[in-house]
C-alpha cells in the first residue's frame, strides 16, 4: 500500500475540475500514469465506448467518476435520470448505492472507537442488551467482518408470516431476539450479512446519541465536503438531483418503485446495510480519505483494509465494510451494492492511486466488470497479468463416455451451507443443477481427470470416495485456493403412506409462525399463512428440500416425529416442534 504523503489532502483539485466540466465531460489536465498526453482523448473515447449501449435519451445510464492521486482523471454521466421527465444523468446525480454503505457505517463505528466510546472487542449485548447470551462472545468486530455467525433477519421475515410491522428499530431488535441460536461460532466462518451493518447502525445511535445519518453527516460527509451524500432513513425526505431506479419490463424500461416508504410506514426506517444517496464526484473524495486519512484513525483506516483472520486460520478477504482483492495482479480495496432499480460499484488501486466510482439507476448492469474495464484502459501499462481478453481461447476439453459421465451423476449436499448439487445427464451432456429436481441446470464440461468448468468460470473437482468417505463434488473459483465441498448422499423416495407420517402442525416461537404440512402427490405441501403453498421434495431420510430451504425432521426414541429444522445458507437450525399430527 502507498504510504500517505506529507502535503495534505484537499477536495480543492476535485472542485475546480468540477467547474471545468463541459456537459458532464472532464479529462485530467495532466495526464494519469501509464498514458501519454496524446493518449488522453483515445482514453476516454475508450472509456466512453464502454458505456454506449446505456448512453441514450431513451435509456437509464450510469454515473463514471475516476480519480488519480485525488485529482480527478476523467467523469461523465450516461443515459438518462429519469426517463419520465427526461432528465439526463450527469457526474451530480444522486444514486442509491446499497451496500457500498457499509464502509461507512463501519468508519463511524471507528470514530466513536477513536474518540474512546466503544471497543470494536466489545460484546455486543453491551449496547443491545436485548439480545440472547449465545454462550459464545459476540463482538462488533465480528459484525464488522460480517463472521457474527447471527441470523440473516430479512430471510427470516421471507420465512415468517407477512406482517406490516416494517424495517423499525423495535420490530427487528425483537426478531434478532428471539433467535436462540447462532449459524455458526463468531469468528470461525465468513458468511456476508446485511442485518449484521443494520445492528451497527443501531449502535451508532446508541452510543452517540444521533442516529447514524446525522453521525455520518456531521462527522464523515461534511468534513470531507462530501455535500450530495446523506443516509436516506426518512421515506419523505426531498433529494435533489435524484437518479430514479429503473428495471426492465416486457414493454420496456419501468420505473423501479422504493419500498422506503412502506418499509417504515411513515417512520425512520433502518440504515447502514444500505441506505447512502449519493455521487459519483462524492464517492472519489471519500475514496481519497482512505489513501490520505483526513477522518478517521490512520490505524483503524489502514485496519478497514485488511483481510480477516478467522478462527481456523483461513483467510476472509473483507475487513470493515470493505472487500479487498486483485485485478490482474493488481491489489483492489472495494465493494458494490445493488437494490431494485439500481447498482453501483466503488474500487481502488491502491498502489496505482487510482479510484473510479460506477454507480447505474438499472438493475442488472454489472457495474464491477465496467469498473474494471475502465481500469483496464487507464492502468494498461502497469498490469502484471493478462486480461481477459488476452487470455487463451480455453482449456482443452476432454470427451467422456457414457460409462465415464455416469460416474460423476449422483445428488451432493453441502451439509455447511444447506445447499445441493445435483449431476445428471441429459441428452448426452452432463449437467449440474442447484436443485434436486434437476432443474435450472447448466453443463459441466470435463477439462482434465475429474475436473470440469462450469458457466462463469467455476471450477468443478469430483473426489471418488473412498472407505472412510463419500464421494465429493468441490467448486470454486480458479482463483480461489477453497473449494466448497458437497458429499453425495443417497436419495430417498417415501410413499405416500410413509408421507403421511410428516403432516401436521408446526409452530417456531424463533419465528413465532405455524407451518401447516400436507401429503400430497409423492410430496409434502407446507402452508403458511398469507403466502402461497411451497412444495417439499424427498432428497435424503426425513429431509426434504424446497424453495425455502432444506426442513430436516427430527424424531424420539420411539421413532416418532417431534419436529424439524429449517436450514437455508443464512438460516441454520430454526427450530419448530411438532403442535398437532
Amino acid at each position: 500500500m502507498r504510504p500517505p504523503r506529507h502535503a495534505s489532502y484537499s477536495p480543492i483539485p476535485l472542485v475546480v475540475m468540477v467547474a471545468l466540466a463541459i456537459s458532464g465531460n472532464v479529462a485530467a489536465q495532466n495526464p494519469p500514469q501509464g498514458l501519454h498526453a496524446s493518449s488522453l482523448q483515445s482514453a476516454s473515447a475508450r472509456v466512453d465506448t464502454l458505456f454506449e449501449q446505456w448512453n441514450s435519451s431513451e435509456s437509464p445510464g450510469c454515473s463514471l467518476g475516476v480519480s488519480r492521486d485525488g485529482a480527478l482523471a476523467y467523469e461523465r454521466g450516461y443515459g438518462m435520470a429519469n426517463l419520465e421527465l427526461g432528465v439526463p444523468i450527469t457526474p451530480a446525480s444522486v444514486f442509491h448505492v446499497a451496500s457500498v454503505s457499509k464502509q461507512f457505517t463501519a468508519m463511524s463505528l471507528l470514530l466513536l472507537a477513536e474518540r474512546g466510546l466503544l471497543s470494536l472487542d466489545d460484546d455486543v449485548r453491551k449496547f443491545v442488551p436485548e439480545l440472547p447470551d449465545y454462550g459464545d462472545r459476540l463482538t462488533l468486530r465480528h459484525l464488522l467482518t460480517h463472521t457474527s455467525g447471527l441470523r440473516n433477519w430479512f430471510t427470516l421475515q421471507a420465512l415468517a408470516e407477512p406482517h406490516d410491522n416494517g424495517w423499525t428499530e423495535e420490530f427487528f431488535v425483537e426478531t434478532l431476539a428471539r433467535q436462540r441460536q447462532l449459524n455458526f461460532t463468531p469468528g470461525s466462518e465468513y458468511q456476508y450479512l446485511n442485518s449484521g451493518y443494520m445492528l451497527l447502525g443501531i449502535i451508532v445511535r446508541r452510543v452517540s446519541g444521533q442516529s447514524l445519518g446525522v453521525f455520518a453527516d456531521s462527522n464523515i460527509f461534511k468534513p470531507l465536503g462530501m455535500a450530495n451524500s446523506h443516509f436516506h432513513d426518512s421515506p419523505s425526505v426531498l433529494v435533489p438531483n435524484r437518479a430514479s431506479g429503473h428495471r426492465r419490463g416486457s414493454s420496456g424500461f419501468q420505473v423501479e418503485l422504493d419500498d422506503w416508504a412502506w418499509a417504515g410506514r411513515g417512520e425512520p426506517v433502518l440504515v447502514g446495510n444500505t441506505g447512502l444517496f449519493t455521487t459519483s464526484r462524492d464517492l472519489l473524495l471519500w475514496e481519497q480519505n482512505l489513501a490520505e486519512v483526513r477522518v478517521g484513525n490512520p490505524t483503524l483506516v489502514a485496519a478497514m483494509q485488511e483481510p480477516t483472520i478467522l478462527g481456523s486460520g483461513e483467510v476472509s478477504l473483507y475487513g470493515f465494510g470493505l472487500q479487498i482483492g486483485t485485478h490482474r495482479g493488481l491489489r483492489t480495496i472495494a465493494h458494490g451494492g445493488s437494490d431494485p432499480g439500481y447498482s453501483a460499484y466503488v474500487v481502488r488501486y491502491p498502489a496505482q492511486g487510482l479510484a473510479i466510482a460506477v454507480l447505474c439507476n438499472l438493475e442488472g448492469i454489472s457495474t464491477a466488470r465496467l469498473a474494471r474495464s475502465v481500469a483496464d484502459v487507464y492502468l494498461e501499462h502497469l498490469f502484471t497479468a493478462p486480461g481477459s481478453s488476452s487470455t487463451p481461447a480455453g482449456p482443452t476439453v476432454v470427451p467422456l463416455s457414457p460409462q465415464e459421465q455416469a460416474r460423476y451423476v449422483g445428488l451432493f449436499y453441502d451439509h455447511l451451507n444447506h445447499i445441493f448439487r445435483s449431476v445428471f445427464i441429459r441428452d448426452g451432456r452432463l449437467m449440474v443443477s442447484p436443485r434436486p429436481d434437476n432443474s435450472l441446470g447448466v453443463e459441466l464440461t470435463a477439462v482434465g481427470p475429474n475436473r470440469f468448468l462450469r458457466p462463469g468460470g467455476i471450477v468443478v473437482e469430483y473426489v471418488p470416495g473412498s472407505a472412510e468417505q463419500d464421494p465429493q463434488y468441490r467448486e470454486g473459483m480458479e482463483e480461489e485456493s477453497s473449494r466448497r465441498v458437497f458429499a453425495r448422499v443417497t436419495a430417498s423416495a417415501p410413499s405416500n403412506t410413509e408421507l403421511v407420517e410428516f403432516a401436521g402442525q408446526y409452530a417456531s416461537s424463533e419465528l413465532d409462525t405455524l407451518y401447516t404440512l400436507a401429503a400430497r402427490n409423492a410430496e409434502l405441501v407446507l402452508q403458511v399463512k398469507g403466502r402461497a403453498p411451497v412444495a417439499l421434495r424427498p432428497v435424503f431420510p426425513d429431509a426434504f428440500y424446497g424453495l425455502i430451504g432444506l426442513v430436516r425432521f427430527s424424531r424420539d426414541t420411539q421413532q416418532q416425529i417431534t419436529g424439524f429444522t429449517l436450514n437455508t445458507s443464512d438460516v441454520r437450525g430454526l427450530g419448530f416442534d411438532r403442535v398437532t399430527r
